[in-house]
């Protein structure tokens, strides 16, 4: 067997860590929202749902199976 270089993280960190990630989750969608939102404000509904619809399809597309 061979010795590899494991780190391990204690409870605390873990906490700490999924707490991070759930607020820049939040922080994300947030800007998501706000984004598109000043988006269909500014170019109308029918230009901004085809470009959403098709960015979902082209991410479904690469990071579907």
């Amino acid at each position: 067997m061979t010795k590899t270089d494991l780190q391990l993280y204690s409870a605390t960190d873990v906490t700490n860590a999924r707490t991070k990630g759930q607020i820049v989750g939040w922080a994300q969608g947030a800007g998501t929202v706000i984004t598109i939102g000043v988006v269909l404000s500014l170019v109308g509904w029918i230009p901004t749902l085809v470009i959403v619809g098709g960015v979902a399809f082209v991410g479904y597309k690469l990071f579907g199976k």
